[in-house]
């Protein structure tokens, strides 16, 4: 009877796991634990807590399950519990040596182990835990042919997306790409069966078109992770790195869900005091803060991360938005020596040439724009091209050649167009007015205006006034504000269409893929944009707006 209740209980919570019910599956795996001692009940109660973010008591019952499973002999298990937690103390705790302890104690189980698959997923952990992409190279590309050799489309996913990692970092851009990409394509055909593979795999996506300068790859895959949650019913599989999520909102321009994601991120790791497992959201979140127009708070987020090398450039952007341009170029220098050549280089150089023309610095501001148009020609890769040109365009206009800088931004724009960058492009066409100004006025307005109608519809408000400054510089229409639906953000017209479909938040979160907490953010904020006092009356505008239209 104990035996088949426990049996009956482990495979209720691994079903309840497999469909993303954390909290009954944690329950399922308690129950089996009332009734006895169970290694695989420890282990399921550890996965389904690391699914709520409660990532101590996780590694707690994940321990134990790592010594029961030790105790009964079953050394597979056993091994893929050591490994886990190797894992985990690295990217959550910043524990380094009981990571490398870890570590080193799945390297001595495997060993005693048949030749497997598991020598494949040791060689992958260890390339994980590598601080250099470069360097996990040989250990991905064993991964991968063990995850062949094995049938492992778990394994093949990851091992995949890390040597699509060192691949870019070696500076073979487009093979490193193609590798993350087809590793996208195993997590989401329905290839892969641990949902944290999905996850773990979209992380190393958004790290690798952070590398690559591309993060409008992530708009292109946005709607294959939608639809994928969407038809395996799994809304929360990306919720374990905030950070991630925000990304690919940013990337689509959607800065409103960007904004939630991070301020919610920072806010468990604040509370949970645990570490960020990538980029740090306080430094994205003060990226943000800048679009904004908010600088003390971008500055105040950042207090306490300046050193960090993900947070090195949303510093130095901060210091560029306060005016200390000595301290800002000071920042980008050293990271720039750092890094020393590739993609990586392609926004330090052009944020570093911004700074340069604002201390009035041309001959060293044309130097930079000639270091970025080498990176540009070296790699042929899209994003950097558009960068160099946004960068070679606007020290064009600086020191007067107005041809060649209208000749660059057109490029600019023309590229971060095809990238499905609006918000970069909206810089390139500020930049385009700002150099025609004086030389062909009425182009001017037409550019600025463009920007401005971009700005505004993301929410990058900072960048709006400076764009609606120009214009009223240049004579143009006066910026009246937006009226009716234009007040509002893409997001927030979805949420408004919802919202006449009288939906709940929960409801509305379940649609759009985000969280109920940011559908009631949106709900607030449209209720305050348009001067609305309720649901109902939100839900009566949107539909005498529909029948207008």
């Amino acid at each position: 009877m104990v035996n088949a209740a426990v049996s009956e209980g482990l495979a209720e919570g691994d079903h309840l796991l497999a469909a993303s019910e954390w909290k009954a599956a944690a329950i399922a795996f308690e129950s089996v634990l009332a009734i006895q001692d169970d290694p695989g009940a420890h282990d399921g109660l550890g996965r389904a807590l690391w699914w709520l973010r409660d990532v101590d008591r996780s590694i707690a019952e994940r321990t134990i399950a790592y010594a029961g499973f030790r105790r009964l002999g079953q050394d597979s298990k056993a091994f893929r519990s050591a490994l886990w937690l190797a894992r985990e103390y690295a990217d959550a705790l910043g524990s380094e040596a009981v990571s490398r302890g870890w570590l080193a104690r799945a390297q001595s189980i495997v060993s005693r182990l048949p030749e497997g698959v598991e020598n494949g997923w040791m060689a992958l952990t260890r390339g994980l835990l590598q601080a250099d992409p470069a360097a996990s190279y040989d250990d991905a590309r064993i991964a991968l042919g063990m995850a062949r050799n094995w049938g492992d489309p778990d394994l093949e996913a990851m091992a995949l997306a890390l040597l699509g990692l060192g691949t870019i970092a070696s500076g073979k851009v487009l093979d490193g790409m193609t590798l993350v990409d087809e590793a996208m394509v195993v997590a989401t055909a329905g290839e892969a069966h641990d949902q944290m593979i999905f996850g773990d795999v979209c992380c190393m996506v958004t790290r690798a078109s952070e590398q690559a300068c591309d993060t409008s790859r992530l708009s292109q895959w946005n709607k294959t992770l939608l639809r994928f949650m969407e038809g395996t019913g799994h809304p929360a599989l990306l919720e374990f790195c905030g950070t991630c999520c925000a990304e690919i909102f940013l990337a689509s321009g959607d800065i409103a869900n960007a904004e939630g994601w991070l301020t919610k991120t920072l806010h468990e790791l604040d509370q949970g005091g645990h570490r960020a497992r990538c980029v740090h959201p306080a430094a994205k979140l003060a990226e943000l803060r800048l679009l904004q127009g908010r600088v003390e708070e971008a500055n105040r987020l950042l207090a306490g991360f300046e050193d960090r090398p993900d947070a090195l450039r949303a510093t130095a952007a901060v210091r560029l938005a306060a005016g200390d341009t000595a301290v800002a170029a000071a920042l980008l220098h050293r990271r720039i020596h750092r890094v020393g050549s590739g993609l990586l280089m392609v926004p330090l150089l052009a944020l570093l040439a911004e700074v340069q023309l604002t201390q009035g610095d041309l001959g060293q501001a044309k130097a930079t724009a000639e270091q970025l148009d080498e990176v540009a020609a070296e790699t042929q890769w899209p994003r950097s091209l558009a960068a160099s040109h946004l960068t070679a365009g606007r020290v064009a206009a600086a020191t007067g050649d107005v041809a060649l800088a209208r000749e660059r931004l057109d490029a600019a724009i023309s590229v971060f167009t095809e990238l499905g960058m609006p918000l970069e492009a909206a810089r390139a066409h500020l930049s385009l007015a700002e150099a025609l100004r004086e030389t062909d006025r009425y182009v001017a307005v037409h550019e600025a205006g463009v920007a401005l109608a971009t700005f505004d519809d993301v929410g990058a408000l900072g960048l709006a006034d400076q764009a609606a400054a120009l214009l009223r510089a240049l004579g143009g229409p006066a910026r009246t504000g937006p009226k009716d639906l234009g007040v509002l953000s893409r997001r927030e017209r979805e949420v408004l269409t919802l919202l006449a479909e009288a939906l709940t938040n929960t409801e509305i979160a379940g649609r759009l893929f985000i969280s109920a907490k940011t559908a009631e953010h949106h709900v607030s904020s449209i209720l305050a944009k348009l001067q609305l006092r309720s649901r109902g009356e939100a839900a009566a505008f949107a539909m005498r707006h529909s029948r207008g239209e």
